[in-house]
Parts: C-alpha cells; sequence; structure tokens
C-alpha cells in the first residue's frame, strides 16, 4: 500500500535566508468566508510585488482525525480568498484538486465533497456575488491511481475577489498531507491547524525560508467506538493540536534555473514515526535506507524484474560479443541493440509491473528498458545494479527521515572496471554512458549492491561537457567574411546537438536554423556522429558573413560566433537560489586574415576573468602578428549551485562576458 500510494508532498529543501519580512502596506484581509471587504474589492494593486497579477488574500487549512466504522480518516478542509490583480491573474480561478482513487481497488481512497465558491465584483458601488452552480464541477481521471475534481469561478475578472472551500476525507490516516503556505503569487495570511491523537508520532519538519510562526499544545479528544452489538464506547485521549500561520509571504515563481521551485516553499511536512495504539505493540515506521533497499528487493515490482530472463537472449549472439574486448564497447552495443527493440515512452517509472509488456509492444517507461537492459549485462557477464533516486523536477531527496514514497525512478549503474562504473537510463536517446538527461543529474542517488552499503552517488557532475571550436576565416575589402568552422561537442553538448538535429524536418531545415541564429550562409556542411551511440559529434561548414563597412572602416566581431550575446540573467534580485543544470567548457581559437589594404585602428582588451570562488573563469587573449589576428577563448562554469546571495557576483560575471562578447575590431583602410 505504501508503494502504490502516491503522494502530493513535495520534498522541501531545509535552505534558510537572513531575509526578513518587513510591514508593507498591505490590506487586512476579511476572515470571514462570504464576507468580502470593499477595501479587498476597492485593491488594485500590491505594493510589495507590482508584478503580480494575483494575492492570495487568506487561505486557511485544517486537518482532523474522524474515527468512523472503527477506522480512523483524515479529514482535510481548505478555504481560499483570491484577489485579481491584472487579467492574466484570471486563471488562478481554475481549480484543480487531485485525489486517491485507485481504479482497481477501493478498499484505500479520498473522495473531495462540500465544494462552494463564489466570486465578488464591486458594480455601481455595490458588491455583487456570482455563487458557482454545481453544473461546474467536473471529475476527470488523470491514471489508475488518481483523479481530479476540476472547477473554474465563473464572473472571474480583473478587480474580482473570489473564493472557495472543499474537503478531502482520506482513509490514509498515516499518510498527513505536507502542507504549502508560499505559493507563485504573494500570500497575506496562511493558517494550518490540525490535531493528531497521540497513536500516530510524526515527524515534524518545517522548511522555508520564510517563518511560520508554530504552536504545540496538548488537548483532550475523543472518539466513538461501536461494537458488533451495537453499543458505543466513549474513547478519551490526548491530541497534539499543532497550528502555523504566515504573514506576507513573497510569492515564489518558477523559474528556468530553478528545477523545483517547491524545493524552497515555505511549509510544513509530516513523516509518519509510528502507531502505537492501546492494548497493541508499538509499530515503527521509522526506516534507515538500507531498510529501504530490502523493501526494494523483496516488492514484486521491483525484486522479481531485477531477476528477469533476458528476453532477447537468442538475438543477443548476433551481437559477437566475445570478440569486443573492451567492456564499454559491449555496453554500448547491448544498448544500441536494445534501443531498436524498446523505444522510451517519455515516462519515467520507478517499478516494473509493464516491463513485459513493453517488451512485447515495443515501447515503455525508462524502469521497463532498464529491467530489460539489466537482464542482458548480466547475461553479458557484465555488473549491474539499479540507482534510485528523486528527479529533480520532484524534489531533492532528503537527507533525513528516508521514505521509499520520495522514490521515483532508477538508472543502471554498470561496472566498468572492478572499481569504476558507467551509468545509463532507458531515456538516454541522444546521449551515451555517463551523459543521462539533467533531470537525472541528482546529487544525491542511491545504488542498491543487495549487500547493504552506503553506496550514495553524486551524479550532477558525471561526465565532461564540452565545446572546441577552429575558425579561420579571411576578411575582405567589401567586409565579406569567408572561411570554415571545425566543432567537436561533447557530453550534453553532444546530446543537445542530437535533439536539435533530429528535431528538425531534415538537413536543409537544420542549417537554416543555424544560418538565422549566426547571421551567416553556409555553402557547405558535414557532420559526424549524429545519428550513432557516441560520446561524441562533429561539425564542419564552409560559411560567409557579411561585416559592417563604413566608409574606409570594417567593423568585425573577432569572434565570428559568439559565446554570448547577452547576460542570461536579468533579475536584479532573486528570492531563488542559481541551479545550473549541468557543468560547462569552452574552448575557442579564431584566425582572422585582414584584407590587403587595411590596418587594425581599435583592437579589443585581452581579458582573463574568474569568479570570487574559482569555479567559473573566461579567458580572452587577442594578439595580431603581421596581417592576421588570433582570439583564444576559454571558459569554464563548474558551479552547480548559487546561493541568493552569490546571485549579484554570479550576474556580474555573465554581464562582464557578454560584453566581452560584443566588443569589435575596426580595420582602417591605408
Amino acid at each position: 500500500m505504501m508503494k502504490t500510494l502516491l503522494t502530493f508532498v513535495f520534498l522541501l529543501l531545509g535552505w534558510q535566508s537572513s531575509a526578513q519580512q518587513t510591514d508593507t502596506n498591505t490590506i487586512t484581509p476579511s476572515l470571514k468566508y462570504g464576507k468580502p471587504s470593499e477595501e479587498e474589492l476597492n485593491m488594485t494593486a500590491y505594493a510589495p510585488d507590482t508584478a503580480a497579477t494575483a494575492v492570495v488574500l487568506y487561505s486557511k487549512n485544517t486537518a482532523r482525525y474522524d474515527l468512523i466504522n472503527n477506522e480512523f480518516r483524515l479529514v482535510y478542509t481548505y478555504e481560499t480568498k483570491i484577489k485579481i490583480l491584472k487579467s492574466e491573474g484570471t486563471s488562478y480561478a481554475d481549480i484543480n484538486i487531485p485525489f486517491y482513487s485507485n481504479a482497481n481497488s477501493g478498499i484505500m481512497k479520498e473522495n473531495v465533497g462540500q465544494i462552494d465558491a463564489s466570486a465578488y465584483n464591486m458594480e455601481n458601488g455595490k458588491i455583487v456575488r456570482t455563487k458557482m452552480k454545481r453544473d461546474l464541477i467536473f471529475n476527470e481521471r488523470l491514471n489508475k491511481t488518481y483523479e481530479q475534481v476540476k472547477f473554474s469561478i465563473p464572473a472571474v475578472r480583473e478587480g474580482t475577489v473570489f473564493e472557495y472551500k472543499y474537503q478531502i476525507n482520506s482513509d490514509f490516516y498515516y499518510s498527513i498531507n505536507h502542507w504549502e503556505a508560499q505559493r507563485d503569487i504573494p500570500v497575506l495570511l496562511a493558517q494550518y491547524d490540525i490535531t493528531i491523537p497521540e497513536y500516530f508520532e510524526f515527524n515534524l519538519d518545517m522548511r522555508g525560508s520564510h517563518t511560520l510562526n508554530p504552536k504545540d499544545q496538548s488537548e483532550s479528544i475523543s472518539f466513538h467506538l461501536q461494537y458488533q452489538n451495537g453499543q458505543i464506547e466513549k474513547i478519551d485521549c490526548t491530541g497534539r493540536h499543532l497550528s502555523f500561520t504566515g504573514k506576507q509571504l513573497p510569492a515564489l515563481r518558477p523559474d528556468s534555473y530553478v528545477w523545483c521551485a517547491d524545493d524552497y516553499r515555505s511549509g510544513v511536512n509530516f513523516e509518519l514515526r509510528g502507531i502505537s495504539f492501546p492494548g497493541a505493540l508499538y509499530k515503527s515506521f521509522t526506516h534507515t535506507w538500507t531498510e529501504i533497499d530490502k523493501m526494494l528487493m523483496e516488492d514484486e515490482d521491483f525484486g522479481s524484474p531485477l531477476k528477469m530472463r533476458n528476453p532477447y537472449r537468442d538475438e543477443m549472439a548476433t551481437l559477437a560479443l566475445d570478440k569486443l574486448s573492451d567492456r564499454q564497447d559491449k555496453i554500448a552495443a547491448i544498448y544500441t541493440f536494445l534501443k531498436s527493440k524498446i523505444s522510451w515512452n517519455g515516462q519515467y517509472a520507478l517499478y516494473g509491473s509493464e516491463v513485459k509488456k513493453a517488451v512485447k509492444n515495443g515501447t515503455g517507461s525508462n524502469a521497463d528498458i532498464n529491467f530489460a537492459l539489466m537482464s542482458m549485462l548480466r547475461d553479458a557477464q557484465i555488473p549491474c545494479y539499479p540507482v534510485v533516486m528523486s528527479r529533480k523536477n520532484l524534489g531533492i531527496l532528503p537527507l533525513s527521515h528516508p521514505s521509499i514514497q520520495k522514490l521515483n525512478t532508477f538508472i543502471v549503474g554498470i561496472a566498468d572496471t572492478d572499481s569504476t562504473f558507467v551509468f545509463l537510463d532507458g531515456s538516454v536517446t541522444n546521449g551515451f554512458m555517463n551523459i543521462l538527461p539533467p533531470v537525472l543529474m541528482v546529487n544525491r542517488a542511491r545504488l542498491i549492491n543487495g549487500i547493504g552499503q552506503d553506496n550514495w552517488i553524486d551524479l550532477s557532475k558525471l561526465g565532461k561537457n564540452q565545446i572546441r571550436s577552429s575558425v579561420k576565416a579571411q576578411i575582405h575589402p567589401d567586409g565579406k567574411i569567408t572561411g570554415n568552422r571545425q566543432s567537436g561537442y561533447v557530453g550534453q553538448y553532444a546530446s543537445g546537438f542530437r535533439s536539435r538535429y533530429h528535431a528538425a524536418k531534415d538537413s536543409t531545415e537544420f542549417i537554416n536554423k543555424l544560418e538565422t541564429e549566426e547571421n551567416i550562409k553556409i555553402t557547405k556542411f558535414t557532420t559526424e556522429g549524429v545519428n550513432i551511440f557516441s560520446p561524441k559529434v562533429t561539425e564542419s561548414f564552409e560559411f560567409e558573413k557579411q561585416a559592417t563597412v563604413n566608409d574606409h572602416l570594417i567593423y568585425v566581431n573577432p569572434l565570428i560566433f559568439m559565446h554570448v550575446s547577452k547576460c542570461p540573467f536579468i533579475q536584479v534580485e532573486r528570492r531563488l537560489p542559481l541551479e545550473m543544470p549541468y557543468t560547462e567548457q569552452l574552448m575557442l581559437v579564431v584566425n582572422l586574415t585582414l584584407p590587403e589594404g587595411y590596418a587594425v585602428d581599435e583592437l579589443p582588451q585581452s581579458m582573463n576573468l574568474q569568479t570570487e570562488d574559482r569555479q567559473g573563469f573566461c579567458r580572452y587573449n587577442i594578439q595580431q602578428k603581421n596581417n592576421t589576428i588570433t582570439v583564444t577563448y576559454s571558459f569554464a562554469f563548474n558551479k552547480l549551485l548559487h546561493l541568493i546571495d552569490e546571485y549579484k557576483g554570479v550576474k556580474a560575471f555573465w554581464e562582464m562576458i557578454a560584453e566581452k562578447n560584443n566588443e569589435i575590431l575596426v580595420l582602417k583602410k591605408i
């Protein structure tokens, strides 16, 4: 049951900020449901965040335990009021409420009820209420284990205040839903209240950079137990009453430099530690990661597929693996063959309940492909092990409170030698060994080797990602530049090149797009390695480019092909750290032959730039020898996580790089 119960909990990183909330020009929200104030209706902007399209005026959530038919149940109530400040904010009136509903089993379930919603608008100086009708509420099945309730609150436009509330009844009394106080729009007030009977012990984990004022008190609670003979017995016990309040919480908006913004949201997470009912032995639910390894190995949908027979045993004989002396060549041959049999369906998974179906149909999840891959590797006498993880976009795997529910997929660790591993995954289409999709390059993954060791693996800096380019070009008196560029792409750059190449309709479309991006005309183009399973792609082309000519001056960017034209970081300040997808290296050498009859009038200066922590550098060296200009440009960025207080330094570093990339060489006719 714990395996199939997916939760909506996103794992929050315990990162702390020195930022403090300040008193601002904000309204005091009315906390009475159905009674919005004129002040709320007349509100036109939110002073602390003028970019906000909407603001949560208040969010009140409660959770309590009920005893129904002698079984505990969790009852959640949610009540929210939101002000629309801009027309773009009307999408917040589209509400989706996911809940557990296993189509194959009705033993444990959740249901959503007591839905109510209304919109309020100011018309002719009066507050007009539009109540949502029941026929606007719909149920939709998401997958075999989850449904969702959907509704859109009517009459919502710029200036509207709307509110809604609902209740979730859950049979999963041992799993308290995570509470998030912070959202991607500002929150004026967030409140959470829960009472936990003494029979249940939970670890409490408050996360995020903004304070949620907690209260922890004891109180008496009662339940009624009903016997088969109809008698009812009142049971009194002590409850742990917890409440949390957050005020003026800033928006935490996802962006392209954070994998999972929920890792940083302020909120509260509950992890079951144990259950102790009267007259029964205490049952602990606290696990170590070693115990979780064992649970997975004993699971019929994980441990059993690890022992599956190679479905391609007879066909593998055609690979002639015994003639390959290098182990990586054998691994590559096996993986290439497998991918010709099963294609990835775009889904990540942890369990292999569909692996036989995937083999039959020729398509499956990364887990299905990985189980088949491991069976083939074992047949070839190549040791391999599952490496379980939480994908980057689903949150960071916690250091404490080990839980099998935090895991959502695995890759394959393959013994390259007696002491080293290479890593592969069934989702790899354009990569290679150790060239995984960045979403899988986590800093905490767990290799399960069956001997109970704590084998934590850091995949965040896996492999080398590098571009090496050489440009030889001639500048002509009319400003035309002709030459050739030869480039080698390694690691993630090779994977990205293949992805772009295969996304194009044909090579002509790929070349046309490259011409547009670089403002060049390509006269000859070749590439190697784009259609094979390898770590590298090479590209070579001849090009023409027009420089700017003004009277007797020619203006040329001596790089010809810029690394970066503008700083990618435009925010003045950040509320989230910077998370880079992978390490980068770039090396470019340009040799420019000057046109006859021209001399250098202005030459850019060389530059040697380095970040304060020395994890990033950019070197720009330019020299003239006779009629040739040589530029040697090298760049590296090796740090993946930058905290908020490092942002200004990172931004300044990239701004200087962009500025140097845009500097111009000026030639003057003599």
